[in-house]
Order: C-alpha cells, then sequence, then structure tokens
C-alpha cells in the first residue's frame, strides 16, 4: 500500500538515477580536458527561470548550445519554473534527448510552424472536466491555452520517465503552495515535481509522482486516482500567465469558433454568454463600457433575478469603476448559477456538456481572490442582503441551531469587511459548533490561541476557510432543515463563499491528518490543496537545488525574467536568510541592474554553492538594442513568430558561447575544492 515519506532524504529512485548520470558527468568532464575522479565529480544543476514564451524559446537555446559545445552532460539536475518548465517538458518527450541534439531543432521547429486546433484543446478541457474532482482554472489554463503556445498536448506523465530516461539530467518541475505565498516564507511554501517522487521540498514530505493526486488519509493511500498528464502539469508549472484576460479571449473564440456551439450564435442564451464575456473583457482590460454591449446585456437580462433575489439589470453609464464592476460581478454570478434552469431547451442537446463546461469556466473565472475580499469590493452589501434573508426565514425557527450557526457565520464575515469587532463572535461560533464535525470527519473550531496571535490578514483566512467548510457540511449536521427555502438559501450561501476564492491548482491534500509535528499544523488539518506558478514568489527554482539532500556545488541560473535582471538573486537571498538556508553573498553596482552583463559569479562558502547568473539580455549579446530587446520579447503577448523564436535562441545561445572558457574555469575550480 503506498504511503506518505517522510524524510529529509532523496527517494531511492531519485539516487540510482543519479548514480548512472554521474558516469555521464565524468565522461563530459574528461572530453573537455578536465581530469575528475567519479567521486570528485561536481554536482551541478542548471536551472531555468519562469517568463512565458520568452522562458521556454530562451531555455531551449540555451540548452542547445550547451549541448553543442560539449557542456550539457556536465549537469546532473536540470531544474525549471514556469515557461522554463513548457521547455523542459517538450525535450522530454524522448528519450536520452541530451545526447541528441537533433531533437531540439525538432522542438524548435514545432515552435515555429506548429498548431493544436480549437477542437482538440476543448475536447482535452472537457477530458479534465469529466475527470477531476477539482476543477480549476489551471485545468481551464492546461488546455485551453498552453497548447497553443508549446503547440502539442502531450498525455504521457512524468513517473514514466523513470524508465523513459536514463542519460538526461535529472529534470524537476517546482510549483508552491497557493496558501503559503501569504504567509512570511516557509518551509511548506516551495513543492518539487520529479520522476519518482513528488512533494515538499524543505519540509521533507513526499509521495510517489503516480499517486500525486489521488486520496490519502493519516499517510495512507486510501483512493487512487490517475496520475496528471504533462500537459496539466505545464499548466501548472505556468499559471503565472493565466490571467483572467486571456482566458476570457478563448473562451470569446470558443464560443463563436466551435464547432457545436456557434451554430448556436442566434439562442439568447448563447448571446448572453457572450455578452458577460464581452463585459469582462472590458473590465479586466480597463476600457470603458460600450452602450450597445450595455443594451443587449439588458435586453437579454429583462426578467431574471440574480442570487439575492433582486431583478437584474444594469444600471450604469458605462464608465469603468468599481461599482460598475461590481455589478456585473453579481451578473456574472447569476448567469452561471441559473444558466441551464433559464434555457432548458438547450439541457439535452449534444452540445450541452460543452455549454456546461463553458459556465463552470465563466463562474471560475468570475472568482475572487481574499486579497480582493480584505479590499471589500461591494461583498459586504451582498452579505448585508443574505443575513436579513436568513433572520426573515429563521424567524419561524425561533432558535434551530441551523440558522443561529448560519447567522454567526455570515455575521463574522460581515464585521471582518467592516472592519468592525469580531472577536465575540469567534466565542459564540465555537460554542455552535462544539461536537460538530465534516463530512469526512474532521473537527471544526477556531483555536482561540492561534486567533489571537494572527494578523489582520490570517483572521480573514481562517474565518473565510471555516465558513466555506460550516456551509459544506451544513445539511449532515441539520438535515430536518431540508426545505427548497433553505437548500436555496444555503446554495447561494455556498456560492457567495466559494466566488470569495480565486482557484488554482487544486489537489487532495496527501498530508491530510498524517502526524508530522514538524510540519505546519494547518497544511495537516486540510483535506486539498492549492499549487500554483512558482514564478509568483521567486521566479527561478533556486529551492530545488538549495535542498541540502542533493548537495549541489555549482548552480548555473539561466534568468529570462522581465524586471530587475538581479531580482531572482536578491530575492531567493532574502528567503533564504529566513529559513536558514546558505547562499552566496550577492552584491552588485547599479549599472549591473541597467546595463547586465551576460555572466555574474557569486562564490559559495562553507554550505553553500556557488552561483552562476546568466541574465537573457545583455550588454554583451544585445548591444545598443539592449532596451529594444527587452521590448520585443514581452511576457504577455501574443505567440512568437517563426523568426522571432529562431533570433531568441540565437541570443539565449551567444550567453553560453560567449562564456564557455569562464564555465569551464568555475568548473575547474568546483572540482578543486572537492
Amino acid at each position: 500500500m503506498a504511503q506518505v515519506r517522510i524524510q529529509h532524504s532523496l527517494s531511492d529512485g531519485e539516487k540510482n538515477y543519479l548514480s548512472g548520470r554521474k558516469l555521464c558527468v565524468q565522461k563530459c568532464l574528461v572530453k573537455n580536458n578536465i581530469s575528475c575522479t567519479l567521486s570528485k565529480v561536481p554536482n551541478i544543476a542548471i536551472l531555468g527561470s519562469g517568463g512565458g514564451e520568452r522562458a521556454m524559446v530562451g531555455m531551449l537555446g540555451s540548452l542547445s548550445q550547451m549541448g553543442d559545445q560539449g557542456l550539457l552532460d556536465a549537469a546532473l539536475y536540470i531544474s525549471g519554473v514556469s515557461g522554463s518548465t513548457w521547455c523542459m517538458a517538450s525535450l522530454y518527450e524522448k528519450a536520452n534527448w541530451s545526447s541528441d541534439m537533433e531533437h531540439i531543432k525538432v522542438v524548435a521547429e514545432r515552435l515555429r510552424h506548429g498548431s493544436v486546433s480549437l477542437k482538440d484543446r476543448v475536447w482535452h478541457l472537457i477530458g479534465y472536466y469529466r475527470a477531476n474532482a477539482h476543477f480549476s482554472l489551471t485545468d481551464v489554463w492546461a488546455a485551453l491555452v498552453v497548447p497553443e503556445i508549446v503547440k502539442k498536448i502531450d498525455e504521457s506523465t512524468l513517473s514514466n520517465y523513470q524508465t523513459f530516461h536514463d542519460k538526461d539530467p535529472y529534470p524537476i518541475y517546482t510549483v508552491i503552495n497557493q496558501d503559503y505565498k501569504y504567509e512570511n516564507v516557509q518551509y511548506e511554501t516551495f513543492f518539487e515535481l520529479t520522476p519518482h517522487e513528488a512533494g515538499y521540498t524543505l519540509a521533507g514530505a513526499f509521495v510517489e509522482t503516480s499517486n500525486f493526486g489521488s486520496i490519502f488519509n493519516k499517510g495512507v493511500l486510501t483512493t487512487s486516482k490517475p496520475e496528471m498528464d504533462m500537459t496539466y502539469l505545464q499548466g501548472l508549472c505556468g499559471s503565472v500567465l493565466a490571467d483572467r484576460e486571456v482566458i476570457l479571449k478563448t473562451l470569446k473564440e470558443w464560443l463563436e469558433g466551435g464547432e457545436n456551439t456557434k451554430a448556436l450564435k442566434v439562442h439568447k442564451g448563447v448571446q448572453l454568454l457572450s455578452t458577460v464575456v464581452d463585459l469582462q473583457l472590458c473590465q479586466y482590460t480597463g476600457s470603458d463600457y460600450p452602450a450597445p454591449l450595455l443594451q443587449t446585456a439588458n435586453e437579454l437580462l429583462l426578467g431574471k433575478m440574480g442570487l439575492d433575489g433582486c431583478m437584474l439589470h444594469l444600471n450604469f453609464d458605462g464608465k469603468c469603476s468599481t461599482d460598475q464592476n461590481e455589478q456585473i460581478h453579481t451578473v456574472t454570478c447569476a448567469v452561471s448559477m441559473f444558466f441551464f434552469k433559464w434555457n432548458e431547451d438547450l439541457v439535452n442537446l449534444e452540445v450541452s456538456e460543452e455549454l456546461d463546461v463553458f459556465v463552470k469556466i465563466l463562474d471560475k473565472v468570475n472568482e475572487k481572490s481574499p486579497d480582493e475580499l480584505v479590499e471589500g469590493g461591494g461583498n459586504d452589501e451582498l452579505l448585508k442582503k443574505l443575513i436579513d434573508g436568513v433572520k426573515k426565514e429563521a424567524v419561524a425557527l425561533q432558535s434551530h441551531a441551523g440558522p443561529r450557526l448560519i447567522l454567526q457565520v455570515l455575521e463574522l464575515n460581515y464585521c471582518i469587511l467592516r472592519g468592525e469587532d469580531w472577536t465575540h463572535l469567534v466565542v459564540e461560533l465555537n460554542t455552535l459548533l462544539k461536537g460538530q464535525k465534516t463530512v469526512s470527519g474532521r473537527d471544526l473550531m477556531i483555536n482561540g490561541d492561534e486567533w489571537l496571535e494572527a494578523d489582520l490578514k490570517s483572521r480573514k483566512k481562517l474565518a473565510l476557510g471555516l465558513s466555506l467548510d460550516i456551509v459544506k457540511s451544513f445539511w449532515s449536521w441539520f438535515p430536518d432543515l431540508n426545505n427548497a427555502i433553505w437548500d436555496s438559501m444555503v446554495k447561494k450561501i455556498l456560492t457567495f463563499f466559494e466566488g470569495l476564492f480565486w482557484i488554482w491548482g487544486t489537489h487532495y491534500n496527501y498530508l491530510h491528518s498524517v502526524n508530522a509535528p514538524h510540519i505546519d499544523q494547518m497544511l495537516l488539518q486540510s483535506e486539498t490543496t492549492r499549487f500554483e506558478d512558482a514564478g509568483l514568489l521567486v521566479n527561478s527554482p533556486y529551492m530545488s537545488a538549495l535542498r541540502a539532500e542533493r548537495e549541489i556545488d555549482l548552480i548555473i541560473s539561466f534568468d529570462f525574467s522581465a524586471g530587475s535582471p538581479m531580482e531572482t538573486l536578491t530575492e531567493t537571498a532574502k528567503e533564504c536568510k529566513v529559513l536558514g538556508i546558505s547562499f552566496p553573498a550577492i552584491n552588485y553596482t547599479e549599472s549591473d541592474v541597467s546595463s547586465p552583463k551576460g555572466f555574474y559569479v557569486f562564490k559559495g562558502l562553507k554550505k553553500a554553492p556557488t552561483v552562476i547568473h546568466i541574465p537573457l539580455f545583455n550588454v554583451e549579446n544585445c548591444g545598443s538594442e539592449l532596451e529594444d530587446y527587452r521590448e520585443k520579447y514581452r511576457t504577455f503577448q501574443g505567440a512568437y513568430s517563426p523568426e522571432m523564436i529562431e533570433d531568441l535562441m540565437k541570443k539565449a545561445g551567444e550567453n553560453v558561447l560567449n562564456n564557455k572558457e569562464y564555465l569551464l574555469r568555475e568548473i575547474k575550480d568546483i572540482i578543486k575544492q572537492k
């Protein structure tokens, strides 16, 4: 029976793989006239930062030139964030690709001229929708958008790499736990996926990669689920680009160009979906709402009621503002909730599943993040209406515990949004929750000491998470209330709380109820976890290389980030200081920011590895055109043309070609130190 592994050690699979890979490293060094015994072989990790398609193509060009210069086989590991993982996935499609540089040309050609049809992407998405109990925007991004960039739908799995490769650098894909991104840097933040294990890089808690996504209880596998495919993994790792505007544009394309949906253009329900997408696109681009669009929306909404029981109507003049955005949010929630109720003639059509997926996506695009909750955004008004509605319906029930509990939950969140004192509500909530458990058997209480010690943002998150759990468990506690009125009321409240979460990469938490005192208790108590692009924290996978058990001697970091060319270094140094991890001193001048060089060395001392830092665009490969290149290859833009891909690969490759001797010199120095 599969079990969770709580240990600060490498998996047996990784150890065995590395023993073979070190022979390749030794042969590479000998070919470069570097004498080295097997025991002195340095542990070298190549890192690729995020940066969307720029990072993918830049990583491809860098690795291609590393291979051409006979340096690629010096690497024991390759680790990536975001766009660099797209490059990695494309390369590892072929067994032992690092010994066959022709495969890089094949991938480059596919990027230049390949394509994946919208029909194929939609059907892959529907497959995710059918199979994933935690369908989220990661599924949408992975299926609809990522294949458009990488030009392939890859249905293989990461665990396939165990037997598929034996001569390539060991690959490490990285993400972060979304819930810990908002906290001070913690060991539970950083997560990695390798062919053998997936788990928390620094906390030392792992599960076999083939079982990541399955259901565990107390560290033991209880229900096996299919392993994610590489297309989904690329979407999970590369979700920093997954903004709502890009997804909305893809939804628009789907609705208007889909094989089935385009035949329904004249249907009023489909027209309403299209109109809502247009309204949200205006919202996320900051554009004013065109008067004809508002008129069309109101005509299609005539006679329809929202979640609060009021008639839906957009009553503003087209100017973009917080109030107008909130009206769009309210309308979209209603359309998502009641679409098939309003359009019953679509329920049994062949296209109904496609439309159902479309509506679910529209609902998830409309979700709000915890940060947006903190800012208010009109949620206090909707909460007040929900509170009034519960009070009205609870009059006849007098002191029934169910309505009282719901009221306490709503009033707690209302006080938080209004900045009012809510401490007394926590005490009352705990009284009502005494003895209650979730459907999975977990106790639901607010820890008084934890609450008092938490800062404002942490308290808000605690309250929101508790509220969602309570509403989900409501009917298991109060089945006697099960009538049409209360069923509708609880559904509205559940929809409200779910809508406050910006959901990405939700998976079953394999650490649920595990006995691991050194791991944060919030993580151990949660039945699910949410993962996202590691570039949303730090845009390079340093933590995977700094995992102590890997004993990395030299890091070669290719940085394809936008913004300051030294940012990933300085941010990593700050995190390492907090976490007590050895990292080189990072010293640089202002000119290194404005006019970066193509090669930096930060020497490691004691346990810290030496870091070679290589910014993509620099004065050595771009000269006076540095700013032009930064502007030409932006993170958020359409797919690069064939000419751009060829040019970018060449620029990235020049950073290796120009600095080959410096790379070899640092490798020699590392061996001397060993």
